[in-house]
């Protein structure tokens, strides 16, 4: 400089921390300050991973760690050898379990009877990007990713309130004294199965004729693995109908204004004609939902006579054999093609976004 001054400060002493002004970091605090930070870290993750170990021990089974059963595959012989049937399942995904060789219960290529389907959780900040777990890639949470569409049940907790609530009555159920019945034989399955069979079972029994919501190659043929709906509505003691005629309870669409939807409410005043998602809430809560929120158009006219009172409905089967389903759709109320269990999750998904 021209005053003679140095250059590090104003003053003419040479400063080595300083740069144009600005401090410098020192590069072994800095690497002090990030181990710090990683063994802060490392002891959350102990502490989450005992926290782990003392809730679930080693009962949560991922697909990764049943690889050697083949793709896409979970299994409960991984944690129970003997059989899992005095376990319950949770998971938002039932492919994974049908896909398993070995299942105590449940028809060949359907999930185990002791699996409680539950509702997928999308986290708010994640949504619009593709599922992780679906093995398509596929947008299941029906958001564009604009930020738009705020759905302020979004990030709701209903599925884990329906949750516990099966959880404890299966537990009452398990443990209670039944006259005539031996507990000891008692399973989770059998339960399950006779829990679920009671919400649409019950008086006033639920007779289903579904419109628009069954891929074609899928009707009017016995098929080994019945539709997903088909068999909800069955497992949850409801009679899936061919077509609208007296006895029908519930029409449940695709959209309105079908053909089968406009028989219904000019036929049977009494008809509740709703979206898939009423069936969905009723088979992940094992309660029977109102159908207000899930509804089509207006409300049935009147009050629906009960079918019992009409006389006995042809029953659905007994969930352990093929049966014929004879959907009766009509090609323009179908899905021509067929749809695979990732079509099917995205389309219900982006339903129940809407």
């Amino acid at each position: 400089r021209a005053d003679g001054r140095g250059a590090g400060s104003r003053d003419g002493s040479s400063r080595p921390d300083a740069v144009d002004g600005r401090e410098e970091v020192d590069p072994t605090a800095r690497r002090d300050e990030l181990r710090r930070r990683l063994d802060e870290a490392e002891r959350l993750e102990a502490r989450a991973v005992e926290l782990r170990r003392k809730m679930f021990g080693s009962r949560i089974v991922s697909r990764t760690d049943v690889g050697d059963l083949g793709k896409d595959v979970k299994s409960l012989r991984r944690v129970f050898p003997c059989g899992g049937n005095l376990a319950a399942i949770l998971d938002d995904r039932e492919d994974v379990w049908a896909n398993a060789k070995n299942n105590t219960t449940g028809r060949p290529g359907e999930p185990p009877e002791n699996l409680l389907l539950v509702k997928p959780y999308h986290w708010r900040p994640f949504r619009g990007y593709a599922d992780v777990n679906n093995a398509s890639g596929q947008d299941l949470s029906g958001d564009d990713g604009t930020g738009g569409g705020d759905d302020p049940h979004a990030d709701g907790d209903e599925q884990l309130l329906w949750t516990a609530d099966v959880l404890r009555r299966l537990h009452a159920r398990f443990y209670s004294p039944s006259p005539g019945s031996d507990a000891g034989r008692r399973t989770v399955p059998d339960l399950l199965r006779s829990m679920r069979r009671e919400v649409l079972g019950g008086h006033p029994r639920a007779c289903l004729v579904f419109s628009g919501v069954v891929p074609l190659n899928q009707q009017n043929v016995s098929l080994r693995v019945r539709p997903h709906l088909v068999r909800y509505a069955e497992e949850l003691g409801g009679t899936v109908l061919p077509a609208v005629g007296p006895d029908v309870t519930h029409v449940v669409a695709k959209k309105d204004g079908s053909e089968k939807c406009k028989r219904a409410r000019r036929d049977v005043p009494g008809c509740h004609i709703v979206h898939t998602s009423w069936l969905m809430e009723c088979y992940w809560s094992v309660t029977r939902r109102d159908t207000g929120p899930h509804r089509m158009g207006p409300g049935p006219a009147v009050p629906h006579r009960s079918a019992a009172s009409r006389g006995p409905v042809p029953p659905a089967g007994d969930g352990r054999g093929p049966a014929p389903l004879l959907l009766g759709d009509d090609v323009e109320e179908s899905d021509e093609d067929g749809m695979s269990d990732d079509d099917f999750a995205a389309e219900l998904e982006m339903e129940l976004a809407h």
